[in-house]
């Protein structure tokens, strides 16, 4: 069973509602998205943030989850990726007070809904690795 297939986008809606973005992290994984060159894949970072009274670790884990929010985001051709693709965009709804995270809150949940409609459309089977990974087992 792929959780990219159309017909169980239900089951996305389910695991997105009960583990919210922890779920991102299983799609991209899932759509193959991670970069081994990030920042997340370097150890001394998590680290650091560990040594840092643990705190950073928790903010460093809710950047991660939101970075691979944004490209499953982009691999499924959620509409207005020239928007929430950009970097700047997040850091000046985190700058400024009141409604840039309120702007914040609804691009968040915007990207969770959209992502669901497009697992929905069958965005999932056409962009993820479904088709590439049926060929290899079939040859």
């Amino acid at each position: 069973m792929s959780l990219l297939k159309q017909k169980y986008w239900y089951i996305s809606l389910i695991l997105t509602l009960c583990v919210g973005d922890v779920y991102s992290v299983i799609l991209a994984y899932m759509l193959d998205l991670f970069d081994k060159d990030a920042w997340y894949t370097k150890w001394y970072y998590w680290f650091l943030g560990v040594i840092c009274l643990v705190f950073p670790v928790f903010i460093m884990f809710a950047i991660f989850e939101m970075q691979m929010l944004v490209k499953v985001c982009e691999k499924l051709s959620v509409p207005g990726s020239e928007i929430y693709g950009s970097v700047y965009t997040w850091i000046l709804c985190l700058i400024v007070p009141i409604i840039g995270w309120i702007l914040l809150l609804v691009m968040y949940i915007y990207l969770n809904v959209w992502k669901i409609v497009m697992l929905y459309k069958g965005e999932g089977e056409k962009n993820g690795s479904l088709s590439s990974s049926v060929g290899r087992v079939q040859n």
